[in-house]
């Protein structure tokens, strides 16, 4: 899957600095509602967190890529049929979609 963030990194951020978990927030309206909703556990943290979910389950290292107005993430898959022990990752990843709609829910 391939997923492109048109604009490019923002305000002088470097593709070094994205890697090594810095961050600088383009819409602060936005960031606000996503924290709200429980959807940001930190800043400058989902380029680590992508990076350790591939690795948790056995996939290729995903690919970052910097360009003149974008910025782009390639996320890989087995190409071969999962293995027995690993036909959970499905169900896995639907209890966490849940558990993070349970918490948009329960708020007040």
């Amino acid at each position: 899957m391939e997923v492109k963030s048109p604009g490019g990194l923002y305000n002088g951020l470097t593709y070094e600095e994205v890697m090594n978990g810095h961050s600088k927030i383009r819409n602060k309206g936005i960031a606000n509602i996503f924290s709200q909703m429980g959807l940001v556990e930190a800043l400058g943290s989902g380029i680590k967190r992508i990076l350790n979910a591939a690795e948790e389950y056995g996939l290729p290292k995903p690919r970052f890529q910097e360009f003149d107005n974008m910025f782009r993430v390639e996320l890989f898959r087995h190409l071969f049929p999962m293995m027995e022990e690993n036909r959970d990752i499905g169900e896995t990843s639907e209890k966490h979609r849940r558990s993070i709609g349970n918490r948009t829910t329960n708020r007040t």
